[in-house]
């Protein structure tokens, strides 16, 4: 530092010094020969973060308490952390539009990019979102030529591992629309290199076509080149990974090189860091720091990076989550609340339109509880719904074959469906009410494809690749309700659909089924590439949205399916001895939220039956990776017990034989599997039928069918003998043996 610096810092007064004293970064002084205590040369860098606001842009709060602070008061705080610490930068991780509520959506998500421009962020990572619209209208938004149309980003969108977007104009120079990072330099002169990645899975994500044009390469390996070259050119001296992917699955990956990650896309609030975090992950910088914040302005996410300006080292990295009513304690910004407020009264009046009546249940979707005991709307893509299911009923009676017929079923991808259908008071649904459900204008269309490539399909409900397909374990589909299907969770992928009903018959794997939709499903999104066997979907112009409302008028009154289409068992696949116990693991008895959440299931195998309580906990410690059970297995689980006897399946058959033993199930709403599904246990035939009472309880030997000891009436004596024979039928006839022989041997001899 030159001393013409050190006195102008040294002369701007102890009172600006105190103000700043708790968390500013204080710049490195030399040492006195006075022998004074030098100042410290560590820098605290406050790196404050955003991810998947999606057009939220509006203070939400829920029993009194905030659970989305909103844009105003997100940019109150942080101009408020600026002041306290002039070391303090803000970035978004991308989704910032898209799936929108009605108030931005409406209007082209256009109040959301005003709002965001009042808070200075250095930059963004481009979303899958962002380009929902295609890649024309996100080049509009990024270089202004639609200002008619489009309210022009006031940052820049970074992308390090996509090629082919192009460039251009700004301000005479030549610009890439999605750069590869940004260097920001802090006021304390430390620099950080922030480089914007997105998954590989944006593709998969997206309408067919969206991404033409465009290569994605893996993110963490152009993250780590990136962060080793800006380092080795002391370009910045810390370097930030905003990756638009799960920060957790990525966090052991990322090389020593990088200080911080900041994630996002799964709306899963995390921190992990090596000071604090309730879990800890390992990693190669072993003072790495990760964030996520959520979603929809529920946290605002901070790393807090301690640097040693002497050593040139990073001396800790914290994260925190900093949630919603903390925020908005703050109050609220005046120019983005401006911003907001005009918003509101353009959607306004366009959303009081009523599209159905009579409403009086809410339809979910599905949701789980993360370790620290948060449950957030919508965060479980991997379970049925009962939202799911309501939208997948109106996809099959709206969608029609050649104009005239219903397709054969009806399917909605989870991440289609962006907020709870919950109607008001009066039990009406409004046209802003169902825009927030179906924010994407989907077109609808039907395929026609076997159902051996529909059972496919449903295989592809789980994700083999997390960093590739999809960065959630799970899509569950929702589905029509004339379809039910099992499904084995302790199965490999590629055999864990064991049976598939439609309309009570079995599933036929050589006939062609129509299967209707929104294009982004049908065309292979979220990488459900069976779908797409049959060739490219048939439409007819009508969009999701206007269908559904269609749907609702006609249905007033309509309340949420009880009974689940899809439940999960583990069943026994080599043949056991008859009268064995079982204990048949038992999953997604129940939807997440209600009405219908089970308490009790009945399994049965003919007539013996066992029944067990549901666990109906929601609580998953690995809701984003392999290990994850209820955005997988799906919520209600059992253990049943339960003997199984082939029982009179022996007639005809002898000893060693194998039988089925037909598998049906109840829970407290409905038989949500029959034995006509084809579901079955083998059972060896015995030398001897046991077969079980009414009650499934085994008969010990030498009982008959009543429990009581069998008897059959004997002439004479008095005694009752088993009809089986006894032990004095065998005495018997050896005593008239041995008469027999003895009385031979006698008159031999006499002879």
């Amino acid at each position: 530092m030159s001393k013409t610096l050190r006195r102008t810092i040294l002369g701007t007064g102890a009172v600006f010094a105190l103000l700043l004293a708790p968390t500013a970064a204080h710049a490195e002084t030399e040492s006195h020969d006075s022998g004074e205590k030098p100042a410290t040369t560590v820098v605290t860098l406050d790196l404050y973060n955003l991810t998947d606001v999606h057009g939220h842009i509006e203070q939400v709060k829920k029993k009194g308490v905030v659970r989305e602070a909103g844009l105003p008061a997100m940019n109150c705080y942080l101009k408020q952390a600026r002041t306290t610490n002039p070391n303090s930068s803000f970035t978004l991780l991308g989704d910032n539009i898209g799936a929108s509520p009605y108030t931005s959506g409406s209007l082209k998500d256009n109040p959301t990019i005003a709002a965001l421009n009042t808070m200075s962020p250095l930059a963004s990572t481009i979303g899958n979102h962002e380009l929902d619209m295609g890649q024309a209208v996100f080049k509009q938004r990024v270089d202004g030529s639609n200002p008619g149309e489009f309210v022009q980003v006031g940052f820049p969108y970074l992308g390090a591992n996509i090629e082919g977007m192009g460039t251009w104009m700004k301000g005479g120079v030549e610009t890439p629309y999605l750069g590869d990072y940004e260097v920001w330099t802090s006021p304390s002169g430390v620099k950080v290199a922030f480089i914007g990645a997105i998954a590989e899975d944006v593709p998969y994500k997206l309408s067919p076509g969206t991404t033409a044009g465009l290569s994605f390469t893996d993110p963490l390996a152009k993250i780590d080149t990136l962060a080793k070259s800006i380092k080795d050119k002391d370009e910045a001296q810390i370097v930030i990974a905003m990756l638009d992917d799960d920060v957790k699955n990525n966090y052991p990956k990322v090389s020593e090189y990088v200080d911080g990650i900041m994630g996002g896309d799964t709306h899963v609030p995390y921190e992990f860091d090596k000071i604090d975090s309730a879990e800890k992950l390992d990693s190669k910088n072993p003072l790495l720091a990760g964030v996520a914040s959520g979603s929809y302005t529920d946290n605002l996410g901070l790393i807090r990076i301690a640097y040693d300006t002497a050593t040139k080292k990073v001396v800790s990295a914290d994260t925190q989550l900093i949630p919603a009513a903390k925020v908005a304690e703050c109050g609220v910004d005046p120019e983005t609340q401006a911003v907001v407020n005009q918003a509101v009264a353009d959607s306004q009046e366009a959303g009081k339109a009523v599209v159905g009546t009579g409403y009086t249940q809410p339809f979910r979707r599905g949701v789980f509880t993360a370790p620290g005991g948060k449950t957030d709307p919508g965060s479980n893509r991997g379970i049925e719904s009962s939202l799911g299911d309501f939208v997948a009923d109106a996809m099959r009676e709206t969608i029609l074959v050649e104009g005239n017929t219903p397709v054969d079923i009806g399917i909605i991808n989870a991440g289609g469906l962006r907020d709870d259908l919950i109607p008001n008071e009066d039990g009406t649904i409004t046209y802003a009410q169902s825009y927030s459900v179906m924010p994407f204008s989907n077109e609808l269309g039907y395929v026609s494809i076997t159902g051996a490539d529909f059972r496919k399909a449903l295989e592809q409900q789980w994700k083999t690749d997390l960093n590739s397909q999809n960065s959630r374990p799970l899509l569950k589909l929702g589905i029509s309700s004339n379809v039910r299907y099992t499904y084995d969770p302790a199965k490999p992928y590629g055999q864990r659909i064991t049976s598939v009903m439609v309309n009570d018959e079995p599933l036929d794997p050589a006939r062609i089924y129509t299967i209707g939709s929104v294009t982004f499903l049908l065309a292979g999104g979220d990488s459900f590439d069976a779908l797409t066997a049959g060739g490219p979907a048939k439409t007819n112009g009508n969009l999701d949205r206007d269908k559904f409302n269609e749907f609702l008028a006609a249905h007033s009154g309509a309340t949420p399916r009880v009974a689940k289409s899809s439940i999960g068992l583990s069943l026994p696949t080599e043949p056991l001895a008859d009268g064995t116990s079982l204990s048949i693991p038992m999953r997604g008895l129940s939807f997440s939220e209600g009405p219908s959440i089970t308490q009790n299931v009945t399994l049965s195998l003919d007539a013996s039956k066992g029944s067990s309580p549901v666990d109906n906990s929601l609580l998953d410690e690995h809701a984003s990776d392999e290990a994850a059970v209820i955005t997988t297995d799906g919520a209600g689980r059992a253990n049943v017990e339960v003997k199984v006897f082939a029982g009179q399946r022996c007639e005809g058959h002898v000893e060693g034989d194998v039988v089925n033993v037909p598998v049906s199930v109840s829970t407290d709403f409905a038989e949500v599997v029959t034995a006509s599904q084809g579901l079955s246990v083998p059972v060896i035939c015995p030398a001897h039928q046991v077969v079980p009472d009414p009650e499934g309880q085994q008969p010990t030997p030498g009982e008959n069918n009543t429990g009581k000891p069998g008897k059959q009436a004997g002439k004479g004596s008095g005694n009752n003998l088993a009809k089986t024979g006894s032990s004095a039928d065998v005495l018997g006839l050896g005593a008239l043996l041995l008469a027999l022989v003895g009385a031979g041997l006698l008159s031999h001899k006499r002879a």
